[in-house]
């Protein structure tokens, strides 16, 4: 080992005299490190890009040091790129759409991971996220519309579920030559509606973008490219097309409450959700996605 570069406080990365580089990340549960770790290598091994994490001389993925574990993993080749770029880009959120349906697709194949947690968009929203809102006082607005969509909301539990990445955040994509190099940051994997993740990636870009009324025009066209994108390669049920909008509503209602300690990323996810509420027109055009 040469040097190291720390990035957060949990990721460092190591370059090596042999100018290999690889990545150390900081774990609080060993077995979870450890179910990441070979799900990594089976999804490398069914060609998927993410990151490999390595075994130890003792055969392990994982090595404690002051209560922590730590595993290294393979570095990726790859830019993170702005929201901004990504528009400018259209062929690059087509790929985005592409990569992410390949990788759900590899992570159906894997569905024997019963230890991961499992969880459902619907029970999550109506037994945790909209009690703790009404205790609170948070956002009662949001709350008043979600109960209004309740039976329309009951379509999101007949909708399959598998592994998913859980965390496709559009900063986790890495670029490189016009394609998607990697995908990064699989920690959070869980069982869960499929459509969960094509829509965490649009949600994601829509926050970045929007501070700018004109970037977010562009917003629903390049999205819409994106859900085409995964639909092709791995398609939508009718009632996966039915649900997108209801799932975006989702996100933003798990997110009001996640930053209801910060009343200005509450405030943004507030609006965000009721700018996706009052634009339900726009999301009827992926009900026929071809």
């Amino acid at each position: 080992m040469r040097y190291t570069d720390k990035l957060t406080n949990r990721v460092d990365y190591i370059y090596t005299n042999q100018k290999r580089t690889f990545i150390l990340k900081k774990k609080s549960d060993q077995e979870r490190a450890r179910m990441e770790a070979q799900l990594l290598q089976d999804l490398h091994g069914k060609e998927q890009p993410v990151p490999v994490p390595l075994k130890t001389t003792s055969n392990e993925f994982t090595v404690k040091s002051n209560d922590s574990f730590y595993v290294v993993y393979s570095y990726l080749d790859g830019h993170l790129l702005t929201a901004e770029t990504l528009l400018d880009q259209p062929a690059l959120v087509k790929q985005s759409g592409y990569a992410l349906a390949k990788l759900d697709n590899a992570l159906l194949e894997v569905s024997d991971y019963h230890t991961f947690r499992k969880r459902h968009v619907y029970t999550s929203l109506y037994h945790n996220i909209i009690p703790f809102m009404k205790k609170e006082t948070i956002a009662l607005d949001v709350v008043h519309l979600l109960t209004e969509l309740t039976d329309e909301m009951r379509l999101l539990e007949q909708l399959p579920t598998q592994l998913i990445h859980r965390d496709p955040h559009y900063r986790h994509f890495l670029y490189l030559k016009d394609k998607v190099s990697g995908i990064i940051d699989l920690e959070l994997v869980e069982e869960n509606i499929r459509i969960l993740d094509p829509c965490y990636f649009a949600t994601s870009l829509l926050s970045d973008l929007y501070s700018s009324p004109a970037d977010v025009d562009r917003w629903f066209p390049a999205i819409k490219e994106f859900f085409r994108a995964y639909h092709q390669e791995n398609p939508f049920t009718i009632q996966e097309r039915k649900a997108l909008w209801l799932t975006l509503l989702s996100i933003e209602a798990v997110l009001i409450a996640f930053f209801s300690h910060d009343e200005e990323r509450m405030e943004k996810n507030r609006s965000m959700f009721l700018w996706l509420y009052e634009n339900k027109q726009l999301f009827d055009e992926l009900i026929h996605l071809r």
